[in-house]
């Protein structure tokens, strides 16, 4: 409405006196920014592959915009939703070299979005790495971001390592800071911005989960999983949908991963079928604890869930019955003979605890 008001006021201060003049429609759209809101329509809508096309031919009419390096972000985005992670590595790295000098908020926030693309490519180093460079560009990057989100994904990653000293001391500081953002916040807290916030603290891969890093993703689970889980509480149609997705994954590979334990191969059978059923009890038992310190975080009897939380609440009960009947299964089958088969917990987990954590 202001751009056609705009329009008429121009059209009566230029003296147009022609009839043909008067109802030919003065255009203002700039063309390049309508071609960036349509990217933006279909990010929103979750239709990723015709953000990536779109992105493209924007790439092609426009190579030297000013919005190019904006745009390619968008695209990266896109690429790490259709699980596109080596492609959309390399964009956040051109990204970040191009708008690095002009531009250096989004060569900051590609920087931090490098580390989620690292995590699924199963290269924490690389995540750290990422995670520490963009904490130096603070300045750049949205409050919540450096102050919250990258100091607990820190942590997840000290978690992964078997390092709780330092993961506890970086998730201290995601507390504290988060507790500084929100008490600062100038805005008001939307639910979509707390859900997506708790979504990123707590967002953690398994794409890359094997037999051989079972303990490691349940160790950076149990760091940061109450965050996807306060994440539920605000009932966001987007953010709170993807940490009940996001929960959910995780469990789920998690338990496929020990369930389908694959037997040894070069010995006889039963050896076999023995030694299968220990480690997969060695492995169960810290996914059944990493269960219990969820259940911590479920709202008590009188108070209201809604349907994000009570999804996965639910799920949790069936996950829990299933390692259930995995453990109980190992005191009635005989394990290979000299060895202590109780379920053990994850090598120095850090335990969190929600009587004394200051956000849940």
């Amino acid at each position: 409405m202001k751009i056609l008001c705009f329009a008429i006021l121009l059209s009566i201060a230029a003296g147009c006196s022609s009839i043909e003049k008067r109802n030919t429609p003065l255009s203002f759209v700039d063309p390049e920014k309508i071609e960036v809101e349509a990217i933006e329509d279909k990010l929103e809508k979750a239709q990723f592959q015709e953000v990536v096309t779109l992105v493209d031919i924007y790439q092609n009419k426009y190579p030297y915009s000013l919005k190019l390096q904006r745009v390619r972000f968008l695209k990266a985005g896109a690429l790490e939703e259709l699980e596109r992670f080596s492609e959309a590595a390399e964009t956040y790295r051109t990204i970040s070299q191009f708008s690095e000098r002009n531009q250096p908020e989004i060569s900051a926030m590609s920087v931090y979005r490098l580390s989620f693309v690292y995590e699924a490519l199963g290269d924490d180093q690389r995540v750290l790495t990422s995670l520490l460079e963009a904490l130096k560009n603070r300045t750049y990057l949205p409050n919540e971001v450096s102050e919250a989100e990258i100091p607990s994904r820190i942590a997840m990653v000290y978690s992964k390592e078997n390092n709780p000293a330092e993961a506890a001391k970086w998730l201290a500081k995601a507390d504290e800071g988060l507790k500084k953002v929100l008490d600062t916040q100038r805005e008001p807290l939307t639910n979509t911005w707390l859900a997506k916030t708790y979504f990123n603290m707590g967002s953690l891969s398994t794409s890359q989960l094997s037999t051989e890093n079972i303990l490691t993703i349940i160790q950076g689970q149990a760091a940061v999983q109450k965050y996807l889980i306060r994440s539920l509480q605000y009932g966001d149609p987007m953010w709170s949908a993807k940490a009940l997705r996001r929960l959910q994954t995780t469990y789920t590979d998690l338990w496929n991963a020990i369930n389908n334990y694959p037997e040894q191969t070069g010995i006889e059978p039963l050896a076999a079928k023995k030694a299968k059923k220990e480690q997969q009890i060695v492995l169960a038992g810290p996914l059944f604890n990493l269960i219990e310190d969820a259940m911590l975080y479920q709202p008590g009897p009188e108070q209201k869930q809604n349907q994000y939380q009570v999804n996965f609440f639910n799920f949790l009960d069936q996950i829990q019955t299933r390692i259930g009947g995995l453990l109980q299964e190992s005191l009635y089958t005989p394990l290979t003979s000299g060895r202590d088969n109780t379920p053990q917990k994850p090598r120095n987990p850090v335990k969190i605890v929600p009587s004394t954590d200051p956000n849940l």
